[in-house]
């Protein structure tokens, strides 16, 4: 698997150069499109900004590291849950608002979308996702096949996106919406029980 280390790698303003014992993976969304979230990590509080993950896949199934997986940010504010997960985020807008006047689907941000058809589920308060695309899903399990070797994280998956109590304590791979219900990522139109079933294949 080919891992880009160089095209958006983080300073060491943007996460904590200690090593830790990883238990858990987390997968969400980049919630913007073109890499731009990496662009704001770099320049809020003039670069010196710690709610930044590890690896980031875009829409091309490209996967970038950011920083060394081994160290930790502070992207949940926890620092117990922060130093043992490796957050990957998947680029993807998340969800979209319906314009009924002409029929399209504006991100939250503003930007009108008009890729890919959206995925049509209510959930969490929202009708309408943007896709993951096949070449993602694809990057995402390979990926963590790789880091669950590599950090002895046993590679079993949730199978959902809803909210599980106590989900810090488990080991394994999880998504943000599983720790809190005011998250969105990931959505609907991920596969979870595709995934799980990929992942943990033998």
């Amino acid at each position: 698997m080919i891992i880009d280390n160089t095209s958006y790698k983080l300073t060491k303003d943007n996460y904590k150069a200690v090593e830790c014992e990883k238990t858990q993976i987390v997968i969400g969304n980049t919630n913007n499109r073109d890499m731009r979230h990496v662009i704001g990590w770099l320049h809020r509080y003039n670069g010196i900004y710690k709610k930044t993950a590890a690896f980031t896949i875009d829409k091309e199934g490209n996967v970038f590291k950011h920083f060394e997986p081994k160290y930790y940010t502070r992207y949940f504010n926890n620092l117990v849950l922060d130093k043992k997960t490796i957050v990957i985020l998947i680029e993807n807008e998340g969800w979209l608002l319906k314009n009924g006047e002409n029929n399209e689907f504006i991100t939250w941000v503003g930007y009108i979308y008009n890729q890919a058809n959206p995925i049509e589920k209510k959930w969490r308060g929202y009708d309408h996702w943007v896709p993951y695309t096949e070449k993602q899903f694809e990057s995402v399990t390979n990926l963590v096949k790789i880091l669950c070797e590599e950090f002895d994280i046993p590679m079993t998956a949730i199978g959902h996106n809803t909210k599980v109590d106590n989900i810090a304590d488990f080991s394994g791979v999880v998504y943000k919406s599983n720790l809190d219900r005011h998250f969105t990522d990931i959505s609907p139109a991920w596969d979870f029980e595709g995934f799980k079933n990929k992942l943990e294949l033998k």
